[in-house]
C-alpha cells in the first residue's frame, strides 16, 4: 500500500501577509521554466528557449489564476474556450511512496531499471510554494492551479512534454513529483494537452517496451495510465486498447504483476459499456487457464465477472466451463473456479455444475478439488446435492479416512440421503471400527451415530452392533470420541 507523503492540504491564509513574497517565492511558470531549460541543458537545446520568454516585460511572473466558485466548491479557470473548470481534489496528494525515483535513481518493485545518466525533469510548479501562487491550497495537484493561461502558455507545455523521450519519459512518471505534474496536466482535460500525452504514450518506447506498458507495470506510472484513460476520447482509448492487446504474450505478462493486473482491472471498469472490451476479454479467453490458475491474474477475470454483463462474459464463462476440472484440481485454480459460482448464471451455470458433480469421485480425493466437492454441496441445489451423493456410493468409507473428504462424507450425512453414505459403512464389518479409529473418519462415524439416532433410522441399531464388541479397542487413541459418544463416557 501506498503511503502518504505527509504534506499537508490546509487551505492557506487568504491574508496577503501570510503569502508568501514574489522575492522569495517563484511562480509555477517560472519553476516549470527551469526545469524546462535544465533539461536542455541536459537532452539538448530549444531554440530560442529562456525564462526572459516566459516572464512578462517587467520582469515579474504570468498574472496569478483566476476563482471562482461553483456551488461552494473552489474552482480554477483555465484559459481554454473549450477547458471546464477543475474542482480541486478532495485529497491533497495524488500517490506517495518509499520506493521513489529521483534523478535518475533506482526504484524497486518494477520492470525499471536505473540508469545514472537519465535526467529526470523534476519542475517544481506543484510543491508548496508554487501553489501558493494559485489557489493556496498547499500539496494539490496542477488540475487545481492550471497555469496554461493561453497559447503561449500552451506552447511551453509543448516544448516541456517535447523533451520527455522515452527512457526519460518513464522515469518522469514513475516518481512522485513528476506523476503529480503529468496527472495535473491530465486533469486539465485540454484536448491538446491530452493528445499530446496520448501520442507520447503510443509512440515512444523504453528500453524496447512501448511506454504504455512501462507506466501499467510501475507502481506510480500505473496512476499516470489511468488518469490518461480517463480523459481520453472514443478513437484514443481505443488506440491505446488496442495497443496494450495486441501482443498476447505481454497481454499476459501485464495481468501476472500486481501494478499490471490492477491497471488492466481499470481498463476494464472503464469499458465496462464498451464495445472495446471485447478486445480485453478475447485476450483473456485465450490465455484462460495460465490466468485463472495464478494468484494475481485470477483476479483480473473475476473483475470480468463482476463488472461486465452476461454477454460479456459469455466466453469467459465458456472457458470456465471447458477448463474446470484443471482448476479444480489447482490450488489458485480450485479458488478462482469457486469464486465463478457467485456470478454464472443460467444454462452455463447447469453445465458448469453439472460436468463437476458428475466427477465428484476423482475430486473428493484431491487436495484441492474436495475443496470445489464441499462449494457445491454447500449451495444446496437439491439436484447436484442428489447427484454428488449418488456419485461418492462406494467411496465414502476411503474419502472419510483422508482429511477433506471427511468433511464430505460429514456434508453428506446432513442431506436426506445420508442413508447411502451409512450403507456404504455397513457394507463391511470392520469398515465401522476402521473409520472409527481414524484421525478424520473418528469424526464421520460420531456424525452417522448422531443423525441416525435423531431421524429414527434402523441404520442406527446396526453400527452399534458394529461397534460395541469393539470398545475395549476405542477406548483410547482417537477411537475415544467414538467411545464416549456410545457409552456417554462411562
Amino acid at each position: 500500500m501506498e503511503k502518504s507523503s505527509g504534506l499537508s492540504d490546509n487551505i492557506a491564509p487568504e491574508s496577503s501577509d501570510a503569502m508568501p513574497s514574489s522575492a522569495a517565492v517563484s511562480s509555477p511558470v517560472e519553476n516549470l521554466l527551469l526545469s524546462v531549460e535544465n533539461l536542455c541543458l541536459t537532452e539538448g537545446s530549444a531554440d530560442g528557449l529562456s525564462t526572459r520568454n516566459f516572464l512578462d516585460e517587467n520582469g515579474g511572473s504570468l498574472q496569478r489564476i483566476k476563482e471562482n466558485r461553483i456551488n461552494g466548491l473552489s474552482q480554477c479557470q483555465t484559459g481554454f474556450e473549450d477547458s471546464m473548470p477543475v474542482p480541486p481534489p478532495l485529497l491533497s496528494e495524488s500517490v506517495s511512496g518509499s520506493n521513489s525515483l529521483s534523478n535518475g535513481g533506482s526504484f524497486q518493485g518494477s520492470r525499471l531499471q536505473p540508469w545514472a545518466e537519465s535526467f529526470v525533469p523534476n519542475p517544481d510548479f506543484l510543491s508548496v510554494s508554487a501553489l501558493d501562487e494559485g489557489t493556496g491550497r498547499a500539496g494539490s495537484s496542477l488540475g487545481d492551479n492550471n497555469i496554461v493561461k493561453n497559447q503561449e502558455q500552451l506552447k511551453k507545455v509543448r516544448v516541456f512534454l517535447g523533451l520527455l523521450r522515452g527512457d526519460t519519459f518513464v522515469n518522469h512518471c514513475s516518481n512522485q513529483n513528476g506523476l503529480r505534474t503529468i496527472q495535473g496536466l491530465l486533469r486539465l482535460r485540454n484536448p491538446e494537452i491530452t493528445s499530446e500525452i496520448c501520442n507520447k504514450v503510443l509512440t515512444l518506447s523504453s528500453r524496447g517496451t512501448a511506454v504504455v506498458l512501462e507506466l501499467m507495470l510501475d507502481q506510480h506510472g500505473r496512476h499516470v495510465f489511468g488518469e490518461l484513460i480517463d480523459s481520453l476520447n472514443f478513437q484514443q482509448l481505443k488506440s491505446i486498447i488496442h495497443e496494450i492487446t495486441k501482443n498476447l504474450d505481454e497481454f499476459v505478462s501485464l495481468t501476472l504483476v500486481k501494478h499490471g493486473s490492477n491497471s488492466i482491472k481499470k481498463v476494464i471498469r472503464l469499458l465496462r459499456r464498451s464495445p472495446l472490451v471485447s478486445l480485453v476479454t478475447n485476450n483473456l479467453c485465450a490465455a484462460f487457464l495460465t490466468i485463472m490458475t495464478n494468484g494475481i491474474g485470477s483476479y483480473v477475470i473475476s473483475e470480468c465477472f463482476k463488472q461486465l454483463s452476461a454477454e460479456d462474459n459469455k466466453l469467459l464463462y465458456e472457458a470456465a466451463i471447458e477448463s474446470c476440472l484443471d482448476l479444480a484440481i489447482n490450488h489458485e485454480g480450485s479458488l478462482s473456479l469457486i469464486r465463478v459460482f457467485n456470478t454464472i448464471q443460467g444454462m452455463q451455470r447447469h453445465r458448469l455444475l453439472y460436468i463437476l458433480s458428475a466427477n465428484v469421485a476423482y475430486l473428493s480425493q484431491d487436495p484441492e478439488g474436495n475443496y470445489v466437492v464441499q462449494k457445491l454441496i454447500s449451495l444446496n441445489n437439491p439436484f447436484f446435492t442428489q447427484k454428488i451423493c449418488h456419485h461418492l456410493r462406494g467411496y465414502y468409507a476411503s474419502i472419510s479416512l483422508q482429511k477433506g473428504g471427511s468433511h464430505i462424507a460429514e456434508q453428506c450425512l446432513d442431506t436426506e440421503w445420508k442413508s447411502w453414505v451409512v450403507e456404504d459403512f455397513l457394507s463391511s464389518l470392520d469398515t465401522p471400527l476402521r473409520a472409527a479409529e481414524d484421525e478424520f473418519g473418528n469424526y464421520v462415524i460420531q456424525k452417522a451415530l448422531k443423525v441416525t439416532k435423531k431421524s429414527g433410522s434402523p441404520l442406527y441399531q446396526k453400527l452399534l452392533l458394529c461397534l460395541q464388541p469393539h470398545l475395549s479397542i476405542l477406548e483410547s487413541g482417537y477411537g475415544r470420541n467414538v467411545f464416549n459418544l456410545i457409552t456417554g463416557g462411562k
